[in-house]
């Protein structure tokens, strides 16, 4: 394990055809333009030494991984644990068809409910906290492109707490910098989506090394 590593945070680009639907791990299409966050990525990647990138199997976010990882000739890998949280039966219905009283009870116990056929926010939880700490257990510098519910929580063990199931999604195709290795730890500004023009604008943060603690639920 080395001393001092990056690891980049990115949500997909935009979609299309999924307004007012609930899509989950349902694949949807990326809206024209993904190709110009693909090479802000990339350019990212290559600032801060990335040699490995880890992504979710949606085509969302797996389009753009191949992009980069084919114009960089580095590892791709992956990874199911990355997936957005599973909506199960509801996945494909517009949120106008689905119960108040199921979202209702959704709402109010965002870590125990699961959708008929789906996922716990506790499930989600669960393995993106295995993604994440057997990823700093390997102590190099990668970017990891996934969704807005694994981000929340990734969000959450970089200052090392559970991550809030409830807290806004990072915007679609946002990066963001972490710098592992210092025991300080300082707050950036909020994320910036990569413009279609470089220069990129881009955040960073300092955490500690050690895998993040995580306690406690949403």
């Amino acid at each position: 394990m080395t001393d001092r590593f990056a690891v980049v945070l990115a949500r997909h680009p935009a979609v299309t055809g999924a307004e007012g639907v609930c899509y989950g791990q349902h694949d949807v299409a990326l809206a024209e333009g993904w190709e110009r966050m693909a090479d802000g990525l990339r350019t990212v990647m290559q600032g801060v030494g990335c040699r490995i990138l880890f992504s979710s199997p949606a085509r969302r976010c797996r389009m753009v991984a191949e992009r980069v990882a084919q114009f960089m000739n580095l590892d791709l890998r992956v990874d199911s644990r990355l997936r957005e949280i599973s909506f199960g039966e509801w996945e494909g219905r517009p949120w106008s068809r689905i119960s108040r009283a199921a979202l209702d009870a959704w709402a109010a116990d965002v870590s125990g409910f699961a959708p008929p056929g789906g996922e716990s926010g506790t499930a989600l939880r669960a393995r993106v906290r295995h993604f994440w700490t057997e990823m700093h257990q390997r102590g190099q510098s990668c970017a990891i492109i996934t969704h807005g519910g694994p981000l929340r929580l990734m969000h959450g063990m970089v200052h090392g707490t559970a991550g809030n199931l409830l807290a806004p999604s990072p915007p679609m195709g946002s990066v963001r910098v972490i710098e592992q290795g210092s025991a300080a730890f300082s707050t950036g500004p909020s994320e910036l989506r990569i413009p279609s023009r470089l220069p990129l604008h881009q955040e960073r943060h300092q955490s500690v090394r050690q895998v993040a603690s995580v306690q406690g639920s949403t």
